[in-house]
C-alpha cells in the first residue's frame, strides 16, 4: 500500500505535538479536548502501521479496527488520485472527518454504519472507532514528496 509509512510518521509527530500542548495546559476542559484528538491521531497511527511494511515498533501484536488493507477503487486524475477504501454508504453521514498528515495527503475518515451515536461526547461519538474512508493524494501518481509515492 502506497503512503502508508508516511502518514504513519506524520500522525506519529501530531501525536508528540499535541501531547506536547497538553503538558504545557492549565486547563482540564481545554486539556480533554486535546486528549481526545490525541485519541484519535494515536488510532490513525496504529492502523497505518498495521498496513505499513518494515516499521517497528512496540505495537507489532495490535490488531487492525477492522480497516480494509486494499482500495476497493482507485480514481485517477492529471494533477491528483484517490484511492478509496470505503464507500460513503459505509460510513455514516454525520461522521466524515478530513485529516491533512502532511501537504501532500488528505486522509478521509468515518464510523461505520450503525456505530455514530449523537448522545456520546464530541470525540467519542463513534462507538467502534473511525476507519479510513479515503485517501487523496495531491499530486500525480509516482511523484511527490513521499518517497512511497515517488517510487524512491
Amino acid at each position: 500500500m502506497k503512503c502508508w509509512e508516511c502518514v504513519e510518521k506524520h500522525a506519529r509527530d501530531m501525536e508528540h505535538h499535541l501531547e506536547d500542548i497538553v503538558r504545557s495546559m492549565k486547563g482540564d476542559k481545554q486539556r480533554v479536548k486535546f486528549e481526545d484528538w490525541i485519541d484519535f491521531v494515536r488510532d490513525i497511527r496504529r492502523y497505518a502501521h498495521t498496513q505499513a511494511k518494515d516499521i517497528a515498533t512496540d505495537e507489532d501484536t495490535e490488531e487492525s479496527s477492522g480497516n480494509p488493507a486494499e482500495p476497493i477503487e482507485i480514481i485517477r486524475g492529471e494533477k491528483t488520485w484517490t484511492e478509496v477504501f470505503r464507500t460513503p454508504e459505509e460510513c455514516s453521514p454525520a461522521s466524515f472527518r478530513a485529516l491533512k498528515p502532511n501537504p501532500e495527503h488528505i486522509l478521509t475518515v468515518c464510523c461505520p454504519t450503525g456505530k455514530w451515536d449523537e448522545t456520546l461526547p464530541h470525540g467519542r461519538q463513534c462507538t467502534v472507532g473511525m476507519t479510513i474512508q479515503s485517501l487523496q493524494h495531491l499530486h500525480p501518481e509516482g511523484e511527490g514528496s513521499c518517497p512511497v509515492c515517488s517510487g524512491a
